[in-house]
């Protein structure tokens, strides 16, 4: 015969109160319920581990006195993981684990979680860049809790929202001819050399860009690193197309490089945060709802480059 948790938690409370109308009172049961759970703890045990006394209340027989600390330990690890359970879906401290695929992440990512990681240090975050198809793959498959990154060919059972609209900017050598012009056109760039982020759809995307026009571009060097991309846009060894930016206008290699709108028909990329849908543990919810903060500011329009 099995025995109910509840059962063995009347069982415990009458034992340790030597009474089983104290034991109702502070369980706020009747006394019946009480009696009824230790019969049931008795039977499962078959044993008899109480004796009884009318008016007098319980005593543990010798089996009682064995069995009454194995049913505490029971009693208190099952207790232990209902506050277990109860802190991972409501505490902010734990794992998390983040995907993503942004353009410049580095430079909007840290001012994101930084305020969080600081004042809650039970947190333990994980942070991994991948492609943008591969993320949401990695996503669906339960490696990351949520992910950052461009709603393109979206998969089915992701849920995003969008952060912010990012349109193509020209990336110059703050030396190149065009440093110093308020915009920059396809016809302006007729000709010049480029620099081509080479990344899964990217590469794509900013080809497209000329699309119906009658401009053409030498692509000299090909980089699938952002960072690369500006080095060598730097050096003036060409321009770029990106659509994102950091804060400083200087590359590793300490070269000044000036963005400038393109004045095209050029569709944004749309970046987003993503998550599986349903209700999120708290810790999630919480970094979820602080990325989509961050693009409530006007801090993070600093990170593209629009005409105005």
């Amino acid at each position: 015969m099995s025995v109910s948790i509840k059962a063995m938690q009347y069982f415990l409370a009458a034992a340790e109160q030597g009474s089983i109308v104290k034991a109702a009172k502070g369980l706020n049961v009747v006394p019946s319920a009480v009696s009824n759970a230790i019969d049931m703890v008795e039977t499962a045990f078959g044993l008899q581990l109480v004796q009884r006394f009318p008016a007098k209340g319980i005593t543990l027989t010798a089996p009682g006195s064995v069995v009454i600390q194995k049913i505490r330990n029971l009693v208190d690890d099952y207790e232990l993981l209902l506050q277990q359970g109860t802190e991972l879906k409501t505490a902010l401290s734990g794992h998390i684990s983040v995907g993503y695929y942004a353009p410049v992440a580095s430079a909007f990512i840290p001012s994101i979680f930084a305020p969080m990681l600081k004042t809650n240090p039970g947190i333990r975050l994980k942070l991994t860049e991948t492609d943008n198809e591969a993320v949401q793959d990695r996503l669906l498959a339960g490696e990351f809790d949520l992910i950052i990154f461009v709603a393109n060919n979206i998969r089915a059972g992701i849920v995003h929202q969008k952060l912010i609209e990012a349109p193509p900017y020209v990336l110059v050598s703050a030396k190149h001819r065009l440093a110093d012009q308020a915009f920059v056109t396809p016809d302006d760039l007729s000709n010049e050399p480029m620099v081509l982020l080479d990344l899964p759809m990217t590469s794509d995307y900013y080809r497209n860009v000329f699309a119906g026009t009658d401009v053409t571009s030498q692509i000299v060097v090909q980089a699938n690193t952002h960072e690369m991309v500006r080095s060598l846009v730097g050096k003036n060894i060409g321009f770029s197309i990106l659509n994102m930016r950091p804060e400083t206008a200087a590359t590793y290699s300490g070269d000044q490089v000036v963005a400038r709108p393109l004045k095209a028909r050029a569709q944004a990329l749309e970046l987003a945060v993503g998550h599986t849908g349903g209700k999120q543990r708290r810790l999630a919810q919480a970094f979820i709802d602080a990325t989509i903060g961050h693009f409530d500011q006007q801090v993070a329009r600093r990170l593209i480059t629009a005409l105005k």
